[in-house]
Parts: structure tokens; sequence; C-alpha cells
């Protein structure tokens, strides 16, 4: 059976450890052919619909709660779909809505596929890239584990990994004898994500679509070895934020700790002295990062 598809506004979640607002709905092809599939379903359906909506408001029960009313329909296809219909709409507009919001949500994926190419799925935090990579070694784990793995609330990683569920990244297992709690699992589209952070061109999306990389991968290309803590209070950052995109820029290969004891004053611009003695974790740009940078400032 086909879910019903959620086609309000996500909300956003505050959390101490977090790179940002999460949200808990990101456009996905899937979800703009769900609540297409369900208005469809529903002007096919609509004297079924329309009566069923009757009914409902004639009778008490849980559905005056949040005004809402859960029914199984058959799409033209044949197959059963559960579609959520508002108590104080007719069955038109039930559907109506739905288009709209299909457009709307078709809309904003067009504007983020030109930005961010594959990553469009991804939300733009530096933690759903670093959950995806975390996956990607492990197969499977549950969100609390992966917290504590990738120093990240619970309540952000459950966001992540809900929103990149229903954009079709994840999958969740349900807990059964062997698991005590559900964990998730990258799909074959979630893997292709992966696939396409080893290639230059996902790189480059990459530091165009994930929030606040772009200007560190700057920061150190010009100024040479920097730290999270010193890059976090010069340019007025939250640490646990700077500490979550220098690890997501890492995993893609566009960053890299320098292993050197002693960093020569020529290496390092941000704080010229004759040599630095490596106390903390020292990123440099690669390469491949230099090379993208100047490609965009090409553009």
């Amino acid at each position: 059976m086909v879910r019903p598809a959620h086609y309000g506004a996500g909300k956003a979640v505050s959390d101490p450890r977090a790179s940002g607002p999460v949200p808990t709905m990101l456009p996905s092809q899937a979800e703009i052919e769900r609540l297409r599939t369900e208005a469809e379903t529903i002007f096919t359906r609509i004297d079924t619909v329309t009566a069923a909506l009757e009914r409902a408001r004639d009778r008490p029960g849980d559905h005056w709660d949040d005004r809402e009313l859960d029914l199984v329909l058959e799409t033209p296809t044949g197959d059963p779909i559960e579609v959520t219909l508002d108590l104080d709409a007719s069955a038109a507009e039930n559907a109506q809505r739905r288009y709209e919001r299909a457009g709307e949500l078709a809309a904003t994926l067009d504007e983020r596929e030109a930005v961010a190419g594959p990553l469009a799925a991804v939300p733009p935090e530096p933690v759903a890239v670093l959950v995806l990579d975390h996956l990607g070694t492990t197969e499977t784990d549950d969100s609390r584990s992966m917290a504590g793995a990738l120093d990240a609330g619970h309540e952000t990683i459950s966001e992540l990994c809900l929103a990149m569920e229903r954009s079709g990244l994840l999958e969740e297992l349900p807990a059964d004898d062997d698991r005590p709690r559900p964990e998730y699992r990258l799909t074959g589209d979630g893997e292709g994500i992966l696939a396409a952070l080893e290639q230059r061109e996902g790189k480059r999306h990459f530091l165009r679509w994930i929030e606040g990389t772009e200007r560190l991968a700057r920061r150190l290309s010009r100024g040479g070895p920097d730290y999270p803590r010193m890059t976090a209070n010069e340019l007025g950052l939250d640490l646990a934020a700077v500490r979550h995109r220098y690890r997501a820029m890492d995993a893609v290969g566009l960053v890299t700790t320098y292993e050197g004891s002693i960093i020569k004053g020529t290496e390092r611009k941000l704080k010229p002295k004759d040599e630095t003695h490596r106390k903390h974790t020292y990123y440099v740009t690669t390469d491949v990062a230099d090379r993208i940078l100047r490609d965009l400032d090409a553009e």
C-alpha cells in the first residue's frame, strides 16, 4: 500500500549540536509523484471520497481531533493507497491542494537541482552527508548510535534520517529480535549519492550545496592549515557546526588533515609566524578542492 503524502510545510528543529535547522520535509520526485497519484485517485473516486467525508462529518470519532480522515482508495492502476483528507474541504478541494503542492515541490526541486545537481535530495546540512558516509561504512545503524559516532544531537540525526527516508535515500529496518531499535541503511539512491561524491562534479555540487563548506574551503585554500576552534572563533561560528563541516569535507575528499608536527610560516597565512607546533587537528584543502574553487571563480 502506498502511504499518504504529508503535503504540509515541514518545520525546523533546533538542536544545540546541529549545523542548522533540520527540515522534516524535502522535495523529492517520489513525494511529488505520491501527491499527484493521490490527487488523481481522489478525482477518479470522487463519489466515494465525497460520501466518506459526508459520513465522517455526521458521526463522532477521533477524526474530529485533528479534523482529518484517513481513507484507503484504489488508484487508477488498481493499487491500494491511503490518503489523509481534510475534513473541512470537499473531495475536489482535497485533490486540487495536492496538485498545487506537487507543483510547488516540483518548482523547489528544480531550483535545488540547479545548484545541488545529484545532491538535491540531500538536506544541505554537513551532518546529513556524514550520516550517508557512516552508513556507507557500517551498512546499518540506529539513530542513537549514529548520534554518538558523529558527535551530533540525537534529535538532529532522527530528523535527518526521517527526511532522507522520505526522499528515498534511506530505508528503515524495524526493530525485531536481532535489532533492539529500528535501524537505517542506504537505498540504491543513497549509494548513488556516495558514488557521485567520489567524482569531481559531485564534490563541486557539495561545495555549492552543503551549508558553509565553500566558505571554509576558500579560507583554507587561501590561508593554509587551520583548526576548527580557530575557524569558529575568527568567523563567529558555532564550534560543533565547524567541526561537522570539516568532517564532511574530509569524508568527500575536499580537505585532509595536516600530517606534519610543525607548520612552517610559509604554509600558514592565516596566522603568520616562523613556525607553529601542531597541537590541534589542522585541515588543509586537497588539490581537487583548490581546482574546483578556481573553476568556480572563473564561472
